[in-house]
């Protein structure tokens, strides 16, 4: 056999072979929680883990199945849940939860708003768009309310 068609056997084969991990590193991008999954008959989205809540202290998605999401725990390993659209009001940065004081504020103009997304301070009166959020098993789960 003539060394350029080796090494041409060589190469197409090498191809062939690195086609499947090009693919899956790909798919491996997506996000989990991207993915529209219905977690319950009341219209529920899987938003995250319990896990991963009480690992980060809390859930922050960008594209979530239900919009931007911030969840977080109304007091720690409480089953009651904060969840809002973390965008604020006021110009659109985004809002950030203070264990401490209980309410969210926005780094940029000095928003605030409490845990139920009502503005409390700051340059805007308009509240924050609220989830409807629950534990189900490892579960956290969220709908539009």
């Amino acid at each position: 056999m003539e060394r350029r068609k080796l090494l041409m056997f060589f190469g197409v084969g090498a191809l062939a072979n690195s086609l499947p991990v090009a693919i899956a590193a790909c798919s491996s991008k997506l996000n989990a929680a991207e993915t529209v999954e219905i977690a319950d008959k009341d219209g529920f989205f899987k938003i995250g883990t319990v896990a991963e809540l009480d690992k980060k202290g809390q859930i922050y998605h960008d594209n979530s199945s239900v919009g931007k999401i911030l969840i977080v725990r109304s007091a720690p390993k409480s089953k009651t849940l904060v969840a809002v659209d973390p965008t604020c009001t006021h110009q659109g940065c985004t809002v950030s939860w203070d264990k401490s004081s209980q309410d969210f504020s926005c780094p940029c103009h000095g928003a605030s708003f409490n845990a139920d997304g009502q503005a409390i301070g700051g340059p805007t009166k308009k509240p924050l768009t609220t989830y409807e959020a629950k534990i189900v098993g490892a579960s956290v789960l969220a709908r539009q309310g």
